[in-house]
């Protein structure tokens, strides 16, 4: 199993065996020479599962690129991992590197986690959606300035509607 822990400007990948042991790690940087690093990585073990923690969140450009080689991904929810890395034998002390181990194990115990792919049309209605709440919030903020206003120019102050 190859873990991954993303964060926005690194992965950090952990390859896992079937014994739940760590194997080895790896940091690398988000971007391409980093996806090539992690793939080279990936090489000394044949057969590997991916599985990235939040894979449809700060794993998405990840589990795109994957995809993209035809690569599928196990979608590991963020909550599975910490509760892994708190009953590890470390204390649940938090790092990259326990991160993505308990990323690994979580996925090799755990039952039902979905393989994961990013459908286009679900990103496209995403950034919709982020729009229009974006567009609302300036709304809501434009009247209550106004609201504001009215209450300095008007003697009595302005009705709320």
């Amino acid at each position: 199993m190859i873990a991954i822990d993303p964060h926005k400007a690194s992965w950090t990948a952990a390859a896992v065996n079937s014994g739940l042991q760590p194997l080895a790690t790896v940091r690398v940087p988000v971007s391409r020479d980093g996806y090539r690093q992690l793939r080279r990585f990936a090489r000394r073990w044949p057969a590997v599962t991916w599985a990235i923690e939040g894979a449809t969140g700060l794993g998405a450009p990840l589990t795109t690129r994957l995809g993209t080689d035809g690569i599928d991904v196990v979608d590991v929810p963020a909550k599975l991992a910490a509760r892994v890395r708190m009953l590890s034998t470390g204390h649940g002390r938090k790092n990259d590197n326990a991160d993505a181990i308990s990323v690994g194990i979580a996925a090799l115990t755990a039952t039902g986690l979905r393989s994961t792919s990013i459908d286009e049309a679900i990103t496209a209605l995403r950034a919709v959606v982020e729009h229009r709440d974006d567009l609302i919030k300036q709304r809501t903020q434009t009247i209550n300035r106004l609201h504001v206003l009215l209450t300095k120019l008007i003697p009595a102050g302005a009705p709320p509607n």
